[in-house]
């Protein structure tokens, strides 16, 4: 039986002050002018595309991010704004010849032009083969959902600080058409390049799980279940009508609850990398994620461990809760896989152990040092923008929420498995 899932939706009310955003000093590369080439680089001159783009995901400064849009293709966002359209960009006075421009985020954190949107960029949708510093996507998130601006950043540097991929991450001052839309964190793309970093095979299928949401507002939540094959949509790879998916459905309805359920679902499941992914949601809070309300995941077939699955995760902004906050249990994960992991002895034993690995490898100290910092460079541009959805004081109280929060999620993680 799948069970009833419900996402809780956090909206802020909103007001604003304005002040001085701190960008810091350009990247070391030369800004396009009469006498040199646009700085564009694409798949053809960068074949192998180990170029530098660290100074896009900085923890040191914060760029500047500028979109112009035509009046046509504002007027195309408010009809289908989730559809590319046209945009010129200029990032640090770096031009970029014509990206596409989309509005991301669904049910939480969409928010329209008139608001604080979130942004996908794709570098090559409407230039052939473009690339910017060797990135195909570049995703602007806007913290409506995370009133610190903070602990999506930090969330991912938990995830790659315990060897699993996760995405890097920067912060960007945007104006469109000249306005000022504030403070962005900047958050690195899952693409090809993405799986180039993390894996030593990257040419796997790579699929969406966020769920899928519906012109009326309705939505479906993804899991491995026969009537949600299709709908998981190819990221990257080769489109074998998603018969990967299909077969670890194949597998969890064959042997859920069956005595050897470990051994046959470890055919087409990598365990340690799945166990380790499902630690880290717990670690993190991540409560909007797989395991609890069956959200923001992205399966990996990787052919460096003969095609097996494992787990990506996506949109961190809502991190650091406790499970009861939304009406979940650790006890009772929703997520099918999970689920029935936690129901077989060696699998749940097999969790436990990637637990304590995650925890061994975590350095709490690390983190709210590097959180201190990033604090410190965001705090006038949070104050500053005049499009968030809360005061000064209410960014204040986040921002000591989110700490206390990151302070804690190891401790909790132990007692929530009996490790104290």
């Amino acid at each position: 039986m799948r069970p009833l899932l419900v996402p809780l939706l956090v909206l802020f009310g909103c007001s604003s002050t304005v002040g001085s955003i701190p960008i810091g000093d350009k990247p070391n590369v030369t800004p396009p002018n009469e006498d040199t080439a646009p700085p564009l680089i694409t798949e053809e001159t960068i074949a192998d595309q180990n170029v530098d783009d660290s100074w896009i995901f900085s923890d040191e400064r914060i760029l500047e991010v500028e979109i112009t849009l035509s009046a046509q293709a504002m007027s195309a966002l408010g009809r289908e704004p989730r559809e590319d359209v046209e945009a010129e960009l200029m990032i640090d006075g770096l031009e970029v010849e014509t990206v596409g421009l989309r509005l991301a985020g669904k049910l939480g954190s969409y928010r329209d032009l008139s608001g604080k949107p979130k942004f996908r960029i794709d570098f090559n949708k409407f230039s052939a083969g473009q690339r910017f510093f060797g990135l195909e996507s570049l995703a602007l998130n806007n913290g409506v959902q995370d009133c610190s601006f903070l602990k999506e950043p930090v969330a991912y540097r938990m995830y790659r600080g315990a060897g699993a991929a996760g995405s890097r991450t920067g912060f960007a001052h945007v104006t469109v058409n000249g306005s000022d839309y504030g403070l962005y964190i900047i958050v690195e793309y899952p693409d090809d390049r993405f799986l180039s970093r993390n894996f030593a095979e990257p040419d796997g299928n790579l699929y969406d799980g966020k769920y899928v949401l519906y012109d009326d507002w309705s939505y479906t939540l993804l899991d491995f279940y026969d009537d949600y094959v299709p709908l998981y949509a190819l990221e990257e790879g080769v489109d074998v009508q998603n018969e990967d998916i299909q077969a670890v459905v194949d597998a969890l309805d064959a042997h859920q609850g069956a005595a050897d359920f470990y051994e046959a679902l470890g055919e087409v499941i990598d365990w340690p990398t799945f166990h380790r992914h499902i630690a880290l949601e717990q670690l993190v809070g991540h409560n909007d994620g797989y395991a609890l309300n069956i959200n923001n995941n992205r399966p990996y077939f990787d052919p460096g461990q003969d095609g097996r699955m494992t787990m990506l995760t996506w949109d961190l902004d809502n991190s650091f809760l406790i499970d009861y906050e939304w009406g979940f249990s650790w006890s009772s994960p929703g997520g099918r896989i999970v689920y029935w992991c936690w129901r077989d002895a060696t699998c749940k034993e097999a969790q436990l152990q990637a637990v304590i690995s995650v925890l061994d490898a975590t350095d709490i100290p690390d983190h709210l040092a590097w959180y201190d910092k990033i604090a410190e460079l965001t705090l006038a541009a949070a104050e500053a923008d005049p499009r968030k959805e809360f005061d000064n004081n209410y960014l204040a109280s986040c921002r000591v929420d989110a700490r206390q929060r990151i302070n804690r999620s190891k401790r909790l993680v132990k007692s929530q498995w009996g490790l104290e």
